[in-house]
């Protein structure tokens, strides 16, 4: 079974880069599951809501 991408809403490219979070999101929502992803394409960054557990369903490119 091959795996999924995660891939931007906007435009549908498919994600490159995890960037790190934030104070805000690392020390006031730590317990909320969002990560932070860039598409190169739209040049935008994504808030994805998303666990570690269904993050290991996609492969990162």
């Amino acid at each position: 079974m091959a795996k999924k991408y995660l891939k931007c809403n906007k435009c549908g490219s498919v994600f490159h880069f995890v960037i790190p979070r934030g104070w805000l999101l690392k020390n006031v929502f730590f317990f909320l599951p969002v990560k932070t992803y860039f598409c190169a394409k739209c040049t935008k960054t994504r808030y994805v809501w998303i666990t570690n557990a269904k993050e290991a369903e996609y492969e990162r490119v």
